[in-house]
């Protein structure tokens, strides 16, 4: 339970984290080297790379409430164990993907960003053995 509880933790902070580089958002893109990249997915329209980053404060505020129903702290959310596996996926996704950039050109913001999926993974990994039916058991 300690693990999810972490993952939640850290998820909160990234939250919080992306709603802080709103106020900076240029210069967050250009740290990461992906400036030109977000400016030619919006095609113009600034407004959607603020949008886009709030979906992503919601999406690991989300992630981390998820963590806090497979742990007991709140009632149990919907589709937890399919939210859990994927959140494990994706982040295990994330990090081979990360670490795949790193070896090709590293740098140690790729690198952190890159272990921190692997980590989180690693937080949400008990909640695959958890199942909710009425109070918390494990299988």
């Amino acid at each position: 339970m300690k693990r999810l509880r972490l993952g939640a933790i850290l998820h909160f902070i990234i939250a919080i984290g992306h709603l802080g580089c709103l106020f900076a958002l240029d210069e967050a893109f250009v740290a990461y080297g992906i400036k030109d990249v977000m400016y030619n997915l919006v095609s113009g329209h600034v407004w959607m790379l603020y949008a886009l980053t709030i979906c992503l404060a919601l999406a690991f505020t989300l992630a981390g409430l998820y963590a806090l129903s497979v742990s007991g702290d709140i009632r149990r959310l919907p589709l937890t164990r399919t939210a859990i596996i994927v959140i494990i996926v994706l982040y295990s996704l994330r990090a081979l993907a990360g670490g795949w950039v790193c070896v090709v050109d590293f740098n140690w913001l790729r690198f952190i960003s890159s272990v921190i999926p692997a980590f989180l993974a690693w937080c949400y990994y008990p909640g695959l053995n958890i199942y909710h039916h009425g109070n918390i058991k494990l299988v």
